[in-house]
């Protein structure tokens, strides 16, 4: 999570660096509700957030026909959810989750994904 301060003033070094602690504190409580209620396989608590979720083929064609985004990699998780990361050859990519017999819900997105590349070991006993 970005925040851009379009004031011309700017701030002290102290206030600076508090903000961007208290900013890191925010978003990395955000992060961990996100994951824990995707592990748990809660359901959305308010309106914006159900926007945020559908029938998964309706939520992969969407994601396929807007932003040319394909699964790259997928798993399950100890609850049972499918976990999916979907990229695009343009290198946006989205995080899906998807609850067994439930919704299928975004937990993030962005640019710049980059595919690692696979290393084979030259010797078998390696």
């Amino acid at each position: 999570m970005r925040t851009i301060d379009l004031s011309s003033e700017k701030p002290s070094t102290r206030q600076s660096d508090r903000h961007r602690g208290v900013e890191f504190l925010v978003t990395l409580a955000s992060a961990a509700a996100l994951l824990a209620a995707a592990a748990i396989g809660a359901q959305p608590a308010n309106a914006q957030a159900a926007s945020q979720c559908g029938a998964r083929e309706a939520v992969l064609d969407r994601l396929s026909s807007k932003y040319d985004e394909e699964p790259v990699s997928i798993g399950v998780t100890a609850t049972g959810s499918l976990l999916e990361v979907l990229a695009s050859p343009e290198g946006t990519w989205t995080i899906i989750i998807t609850v067994p017999n439930g919704p299928t819900c975004l937990v993030s997105s962005g640019d710049g994904w980059h595919n690692a590349p696979v290393q084979i070991a030259q010797e078998p006993n390696v």
